[in-house]
């Protein structure tokens, strides 16, 4: 019987422990959505071409924030051009990390800022829709 509750105990420990999204997974969806919101924001006849490099940090807007800034290959017609672009978003865990929610704060594309700054909405309110679900396609 005691075996039978001890076996029980640690499939479950070890259920619970498999279903944790740790911090790497949560970048790269945050990373994703990021170059997805990019690529949203882009000019027509611009496209975002190959993620060269990723780098996450916390954010100074925030205790819940995360900033990710993408290096990215963008593509207009023949000219192709790297450039970096930054995304904060507001991100929460659930209990013992079993999941990972995040939303969009602010992404800065070609010196413009889209989202909040502040306590002040940038970037017109279509933009704004586009923006989100586009990451929402990305990231869920």
């Amino acid at each position: 019987m005691k075996t039978a509750i001890r076996f029980m105990l640690l499939t479950a420990c070890a259920l619970t422990l498999a279903g944790c999204v740790n911090r790497d997974q949560a970048d790269a969806t945050l990373a994703k959505g990021c170059a997805a919101g990019v690529a949203a924001l882009l000019p027509e006849g611009t496209t975002l071409g190959d993620v060269r490099k990723s780098e996450f940090s916390a954010s100074p807007e925030g205790p819940n924030t995360r900033h990710v800034a993408i290096t990215a290959v963008t593509m207009a017609g023949y000219l192709e051009q790297e450039a970096t672009y930054e995304c904060i978003f507001e991100e929460s865990f659930g209990f013992m990390n079993a999941s990972h929610t995040a939303s969009i704060y602010q992404v800065r594309v070609n010196d413009q800022i889209y989202g909040k700054s502040g306590n002040q909405i940038q970037g017109s309110f279509d933009d704004f829709v586009k923006l989100t679900d586009a990451i929402r396609k990305a990231m869920y």
